[in-house]
């Protein structure tokens, strides 16, 4: 039994390590860091969650009362973007949304190697510009306006603007 409880416990302690990692594609230490603090500031409320929800649990058996607890609202969700092609697809986000007092929560520097797919936590409900481009010249970059709240992925390829904005964006 003791050795089913920490083999459960190294199990989960792994999982939260891994699926906390920040992306290792961003390449603008600003926009990495801001990643990084919104990873941080989602754990904490989920944790704040999960202790209250305990505590909730906990006195209701104690009062035998029914004690109502309301999760709070969520406000990062992860967003994938994915690049099919056979070229690094440089991206960048800018949004209205601040992150701070002076910064937006824009991530700027984003270069997503070949067949392979950068995941972030961007607040939910938020509208973006997503400006990608197959080479790192400015002028060349298509633009795509996504709005957070209805996406899980989307996947970039160049000339995607071109035929239907919302082909490749998954719900």
């Amino acid at each position: 039994m003791k050795r089913q409880l920490i083999y459960l416990l190294f199990l989960g302690f792994a999982i939260m390590v891994f699926s906390c990692g920040s992306p290792k594609y961003i390449y603008d230490s600003s926009s990495l860091n801001r990643q990084k603090e919104l990873h941080a500031t989602r754990s904490t409320h989920v944790l704040g969650d999960i202790l209250a929800g305990s505590i909730s649990v906990v006195s209701s058996a104690i009062l035998e009362a029914d004690v109502e607890w309301q999760p709070t609202e969520k406000q990062f969700k992860k967003l994938s973007l994915i690049n099919p092609t056979s070229d690094t697809i440089y991206v960048n986000m800018l949004t209205d949304i601040y992150w701070d007092k002076e910064n937006y929560c824009d991530f700027m520097d984003i270069r997503i190697p070949p067949q392979k797919n950068c995941k972030l936590l961007v607040p939910v409900n938020a509208n973006y510009n997503l400006y990608f481009s197959n080479t790192p010249e400015e002028g060349d970059d298509e633009m795509l306006e996504i709005f957070t709240g209805k996406l899980k992925s989307i996947s970039l390829y160049p000339g995607i603007t071109v035929l239907n904005d919302s082909i490749n964006l998954n719900q």
